[in-house]
């Protein structure tokens, strides 16, 4: 048999992939869940400007009579069928293409008023896999995503790193140098350690290191790369135009009489050979103007304005919300819409038939998009006030009394209050934000875990804090508390936790050490 007549075998073959599978309603509903009010007022303006069904109700009229009398007002019901298809044609031919909805067949039997809670949830269910969207460019795009990125430390390091002469063995060792700094820009790890950690990468010995650790310590910022404060103070120290000699008692005492200083009394520097009084103030002062933190301007802090969702206020002996409404607009889909649905719905075929189409089906997206956004935004605003509601009734005595009266809550506890899923509150409280007597507050700001392990005498970490602070307010300055009798102190209260535990939270609310809080006569 000729090998050309040979049939080709088949065979049936099995594969699994794992992709991700958003409804578009679901994906457009968490974006808004997960935005900050004023990012809110922002999407809806974008959603504003680019579809031409969706309308704002006017609380007031736009346009009145101007300041010389011309009378010149608009009036929705002047206008006439002719001048609304006029105008309709305007804003097709302005539309782009690329604000199509994905899905129109799905889209357009939303209801904009039904809950979408269950297409998110599914969503929360997914949340632990790691998904990676094919969407198209600039498609549901997140505007937390588009923020600038400032420069971290490692990058400025690296960049400077590229300039030097440095050879290629030298730079490897810089980079593991870079990685071990910690959010000072010190070196987190002792000099054996360091050099355990370069070897791992690199051959290198202790004489190396020196040579590596010489050449990155006179990057910028001044003071980066150092093993402790001291030699941060002293890289900073030799590389100033200060005058020679306040340099040079800066120095003595950065080198000799580091202790001393740090111990806040200034009467052991007052015998140092060669030190008159008035130079050793001026070394001082120097020494005080010398930046501890160097690596404190890569801080990756994004500074964020604040506008809250409500306020909460006493009315009459009770704590009410008072919700936001003039900032955002009422939105809702244009009523022109039915009306032109109407008159296009038994168009001949013509010429411009084909043209109607196209129209129809364009305005049809816009319609699915427009119920989409009105439903998403629904549900968010509706859960937002619904969160906050729970967080009034469940925290009173917070209202009432401040921080240290804070009931121990989680999400879990609101969740099943309002019938949502935890992950679903979690996003509806990330980022919003309530006005109070206390403060502007975050919503997350109102939960904590629950300390402690006898039913009853359980307290949250916020009260917690709230009691560790004032003890420390309270607590003589020539004799500050340690972290072992506050919490000697807080068992007193009932409140029983560990010394480790007042550590971390006294480190929370950047609170330093009994040894640095001490002040001397």
């Amino acid at each position: 048999m000729d090998s050309s007549s040979r049939s080709v075998p088949t065979r049936l073959q099995q594969s699994f992939s794992l992709r991700q599978r958003i409804v578009p309603r679901a994906g457009q509903s968490i974006q808004l869940l997960q935005m900050s009010h004023l990012e809110l007022a922002d999407a809806i303006q974008q959603e504003l400007d680019e579809n031409p069904l969706l309308e704002a109700e006017e609380r007031e009229p736009e346009f009145q009579e101007d300041s010389e009398g011309n009378g010149d007002t608009f009036n929705d019901e002047d206008w006439d069928e002719s001048e609304r298809a006029e105008w309709l044609k305007e804003q097709l031919q302005a539309a782009k293409a690329d604000n199509q909805a994905a899905d129109v067949g799905e889209l357009d039997r939303l209801d904009p008023n039904e809950s979408i809670e269950g297409e998110i949830e599914w969503d929360d269910r997914l949340d632990h896999l790691d998904f990676q969207a094919h969407t198209a460019e600039g498609e549901n795009a997140s505007m937390l995503e588009n923020r600038a990125r400032p420069q971290s430390l490692t990058e400025c390091l690296t960049e400077q790193l590229e300039l030097s002469n440095c050879s290629a063995v030298e730079a490897q060792i810089a980079s593991v140098i870079f990685e071990t700094l910690d959010e000072d820009g010190f070196i987190a790890f002792s000099d054996v350690e360091l050099l355990r950690e370069v070897n791992e990468i690199v051959e290198c010995t202790e004489e190396l290191l020196e040579d590596v650790l010489a050449l990155v310590q006179d990057f910028a910022p001044l003071g980066v790369c150092a093993r402790d404060l001291r030699e941060c103070l002293m890289i900073q120290t030799r590389a100033s135009n200060e005058d020679p000699a306040v340099k040079s008692a800066a120095m003595r005492i950065l080198r000799d009489y580091f202790a001393q200083l740090a111990s806040v009394s200034s009467d052991d520097l007052s015998d140092i050979p060669e030190l008159d009084s008035d130079s050793l103030q001026q070394a001082l002062a120097f020494i005080t103007g010398l930046n501890p933190r160097p690596a404190s301007c890569f801080s990756e802090a994004v500074v964020e304005f604040i506008e809250p969702e409500a306020r909460i206020v006493k009315v009459a002996g009770n704590w009410e919300i008072e919700q936001r409404e003039n900032d955002l607009p009422n939105l809702k889909i244009s009523a022109w819409y039915e009306q032109y649905r109407d008159s296009v719905r038994h168009v001949s075929q013509s010429k411009e038939a084909e043209k109607v189409t196209q129209d129809r089906k364009y305005l049809q997206n816009q319609h699915a998009r427009a119920k989409l956004f009105l439903s998403s935004l629904r549900f968010r605003q509706l859960n937002v006030m619904k969160v906050i509601a729970e967080i009034v009734k469940k925290q009173q005595a917070f209202f009432e009394h401040g921080p240290g009266a804070m009931r121990p809550l989680i999400l879990a506890d609101v969740a099943d209050e309002i019938g949502l899923h935890a992950s679903t509150v979690s996003r509806l409280t990330t980022r919003k934000y309530i006005e109070t007597p206390h403060g502007i507050l975050e919503l997350k700001y109102f939960f904590s875990n629950r300390v402690g392990n006898q039913v009853g005498s359980e307290h949250s970490g916020v009260a917690i804090r709230s009691v560790v602070k004032e003890l420390i307010h309270q607590e003589d300055p020539k004799h500050p508390l340690s972290d072992q009798k506050i919490s000697l102190l807080l068992r007193e209260k009932n409140i029983e936790i560990s010394r480790r535990t007042v550590t971390k939270y006294r480190e929370a609310m950047s609170i330093p050490a009994s040894r640095e809080r001490l002040q001397v006569a």
